[in-house]
Parts: C-alpha cells; structure tokens; sequence
C-alpha cells in the first residue's frame, strides 16, 4: 500500500468516527470495511456528507475526494461472515453484531504504524447506550470511550472477550437491565484499560456497576462515582430476589476513574442487587477506590479476588446481607487502606434492613511494616456480620476494628467472629490500645473480645503464609501451615456454601490446586 493509500484510510477513518459520532444527520453509521472495499458505497457516503454534514466534516470530505482514485482500498473477501447491525432505538445505537473487518497484511502493517487500534482485526469502539438485547462477541475487543449505560435490555459478553475502557468511561448496568459476563477458566471476560500494557495503573477507566431493586435503607439510593442527579444512578425497591445478571470468570483492571476529588468509581458497584445475581470468580486489580462494594442488596460472592485496592479491599453499606465463601484480599505496600471495610448507614446506624453479611473462607493478605499499614477488617456505623474460618495475616496496623455501637451487636449475636486464624500481627494478633481520646466504639475492647475462649480464634506470631502470598505478579495463597492447624468448622448448610470447607483461609491446605488457577492474572501496569 502507498503513502497515499495510507493517508486515504486515516482519513477514511476519522470520516466514519464522526460519522458516528452525530456529525452527518441523516446518516447513523457508517460501515468501514464496506466503505474501503466498495468506492460506489464510499462515493455515497461522500455524497450525503456534502448534503447534511457539518462544516469540519465536509472539509475532510473534500480532502477524500480529491485523493481518492475510485478504486478498492482492500481486496473483497466473500469467506467473511458478515452480520447487520441491530435496528436503531430511541434515536441511539444499539450496539450489536457488526460486520467483520478483514485487513490484508499490507494494511494492518500500516495501520499499526499509523497507530490505529480501531483497524486492527476485531475492535468495536463503543460510545452510545445500549437500549436493545446486545451481544459483545467472542474474538472481538470492544473499547468503552464514554460512560455506557444499559436499559431495558440485557447485554451478553461471550468467553474470551476483552473490554478496554478509555479515561472518564465505564458500564453501568441500571435495574431495568442486566448483564451477563460469562467467562471460563480458560477464556475469562475481562475489564482492563484501553492503555497498552506497562503503561496502565489504577483509575484508567470508571469500572463496572449494577443496579438492582433489592432492598436498602438508604432512602432515594443513587451510586457513588457517577455524577450528582444522575437519575440512571438510583437503585433499590422490594424485589430482594432480583437479578442483576451474571458475572462469572471475570476481571477488571485498573479502573476507578474520579468523578470528582473524593468520589470515585469502584472496580465492581453492586447496587440493590438482590439474591438471584450470579458473582463469581470474579477478580478486581489495582482499582483506584474499593475492589467491590455492595449498596443494599443481599447479593452474594463467591471465588473472589481482590488485589491491590487503592482504597479498600471489599466494603458494603446500606443494608447488604449477603453471604461471601472463598476470598482473597491481597493488599500492596504501596496504597489501600482496609482489607474489609463495613457500614450499615452514616446517617442512621439502626436503619433497616441491618448490614449483617456472612464470610467463610476468607484469606486476607497484609503488607506487614511496608510503607503503606493497613487494617484486616473495619466495622462501624452499626453494621453487624459473622466472619468465619478466616486467615488475616500481616497487618501492620490491627487486624479487627470495631467502631461506634457495637456492644449491642455482639450481645445479640448480630456481630460474631470465631475460628478464625490471626497471623504476624507483631502482638499475638492484638488491636491498638485505645485511651479516652481515641475511644471511638464507647470503651468496648477489640482484644478481649477476640480472645474469648469460646470464639476459637487462634493467633500465632510467624506468618501462616509462604512469602509468594506478598508477591505482586504471581502469588500463591496456599497457607505454609499443615492441614491440621488450619481446622475451622463446618459451614451453613445451603446451596450455596460447600460445606466440607471446614478449613481456615480461601485456599484448600490439603489440595495441590486452587479455584485461583488459570484464570486470574497479576499484572503490575
């Protein structure tokens, strides 16, 4: 391909994006492998720009015209299975199947040096909402530039997709939708930034947020981390049996983009989703604020990783009653603040339905004396919760907080914390001192309470883990102790909690395998 072929594709290209975009009424989308093959297509496109475009695009218009010979740009292929875009809906794209693009070797050569992601083979460049039932196919990488809202309908990512969200984008899921992300161990769907890679950190992109009808005690719910009266933002209602979707062999990476100074995107929003939405194996990397947050809901995790948090590990508020098997909070030593952080409501702690999650199987990782200390577990505000065969280890600062009324709580067994294994913590897994300056849970004692022989915490002085579970790129979590020493007790019997877990920690002391293998990943940027 020459020079001026080359110049002729950019600029073909930058034609389609504002064509795209809205800058032709008239014309709602143009097709770009149709418009490099066919020159009778392109002369029509051409045609209607002159007609009905703005002043810019008519300009590049011009430019194409008069470097355009009237020949194909790329040779047709009749092997390539095409498939029509979706009907148009409220005036918006509904983003669905779109036709292949196929580059001969010469063009892609070009295109990489031009530095045109959107030419290489499979990307589709999402800016619009999607109001119709959408799928994001296999094979393809789907690039978010804007902040996407799903309504009325639900979106379907295959196995193996990826999506590269653009600085100020995100998905958000709203009530009236749902999402379905199904990945395998072998082909997980994952959520990263479209940055290239050793050039991404936290906060690239906003991240990934459903919303649901379930039950809050927040009245007029609306999610954190999108802009203030954003009515797409307000979830919660009655339906505590109501799905959000499913989200399963799932990563995301790199997101919680800043709204604005102290509101923040989490990697993964749960928002008043109830009993019926499916988490799991899900994994959330280096996220600017929180890896997960639940607002209300009762929506339950299960196979979860969190690693490298700017802010907290897992944090709930507003009511979440769900229940947690199987997850890792790795935290780094250079950002993050509380490995678990819990809230029933700021503004009235005794607000209904009460915060009151259950976890077993629970390994939290702390840096040690690094040069950022965190806290294992943080509960305040009234929230309550029942934290069970659990490893904390190495955390600088403390392993359990209580703050505001929790003397109340424990009495009435609506905060419990037995058989769990606290590791490393420079005290035999003792709290800070607190004085009357610094009381803030109205004088009741974290370690006392900790220690109380009935509860069957035990607490040993060398770390229950290998150094590989501090490693940032490739840890391992399998505990150093021996089987035996890591005994917990038996799970609730339910559908969802595997009841022969009667181990301490996320990861099984007795298997050479872990539910981790294959499909998390560690990247450090």
């Amino acid at each position: 391909m020459t020079q001026d072929s080359s110049l002729l594709v950019e600029k073909l290209w930058r034609l389609k994006r504002q064509i795209d975009k809205g800058a032709c009424p008239g014309v709602e989308f143009v097709h770009l492998n149709t418009l490099l093959r066919e020159p009778a297509y392109r002369a029509d496109v051409l045609r209607r720009v002159e007609l009905s475009g703005s002043a810019g695009l008519k300009a590049l218009a011009h430019e194409i015209q008069l470097n355009d010979n009237g020949q194909p740009l790329m040779a047709r292929d009749n092997t390539v299975e095409r498939h029509q875009p979706r009907a148009e809906a409220n005036g918006r794209k509904s983003w669905g199947r779109r036709n292949l693009l196929v580059l001969g070797p010469v063009l892609a050569v070009t295109c990489v040096a031009m530095g045109f992601t959107a030419f290489e083979n499979r990307s589709v460049r999402i800016s619009s909402d999607i109001t119709t039932d959408t799928t994001w196919e296999a094979g393809r990488e789907y690039i978010l530039e804007e902040t996407v809202y799903v309504e009325n309908a639900s979106l379907t990512i295959e196995p193996g997709v990826t999506i590269a969200g653009e600085n100020g984008s995100a998905l958000v899921v709203t009530p009236s939708a749902r999402l379905f992300a199904r990945g395998r161990p072998d082909r997980p769907v994952v959520f990263t930034s479209a940055q290239p890679e050793k050039q991404r950190s936290r906060g690239d992109w906003g991240g990934v947020v459903l919303l649901g009808n379930a039950p809050v005690n927040q009245i007029n719910a609306g999610i954190e981390g999108l802009p203030e009266g954003e009515v797409r933002g307000f979830f919660g209602g009655s339906d505590a049996s109501h799905s959000c979707g499913v989200v399963e062999y799932t990563r995301i990476e790199f997101a919680g983009f800043e709204v604005y100074q102290g509101n923040e995107l989490n990697g993964l929003t749960l928002g008043g989703c109830g009993s019926n939405t499916i988490i799991r194996n899900v994994q959330v990397h280096r996220p600017l604020d929180d890896g997960i947050e639940m607002f209300g809901g009762n929506v339950d995790l299960k196979n979860i990783v969190v690693s490298g948090p700017g802010d907290d590990g897992i944090d709930w508020d507003w009511g979440w009653t769900g229940r947690v098997q199987f997850a890792v909070v790795q935290q780094h030593p250079d950002a993050g603040d509380n490995a678990f952080e819990g809230d029933n409501n700021g503004s009235d702690h005794q607000a209904m339905p009460r915060s009151q999650p259950h976890f077993y199987n629970v390994t939290l990782v702390g840096s040690g004396y690094a040069q950022k200390r965190h806290r294992g577990i943080v509960v305040r505000e009234g929230s309550g919760g029942h934290f069970h065969n659990m490893l904390i280890d190495s955390y600088g600062i403390e392993a359990v907080d209580t703050r505001d009324e929790v003397l109340a709580l424990t009495t009435r067994g609506t905060l419990t914390f037995g058989n769990n294994h606290l590791a490393n913590l420079g005290q035999l897994g003792q709290v800070e001192q607190e004085n009357a300056e610094n009381d803030d849970d109205f004088g009741f004692s974290e370690q006392d309470w900790l220690a109380q022989a009935a509860s069957n915490n035990r607490f040993t002085i060398e770390t229950a883990l290998f150094p590989a579970a501090r490693d940032l790129v490739s840890p391992n979590f399998m505990p150093r102790l021996q089987a035996r020493q890591m005994n917990g007790i038996r799970p609730p019997q339910s559908e969802f909690f595997d009841e022969s877990a009667t181990f301490v920690g996320a990861v099984s002391p007795a298997s050479a395998d872990s539910w981790l293998d294959g499909w998390t990943s560690f990247p450090d940027s």
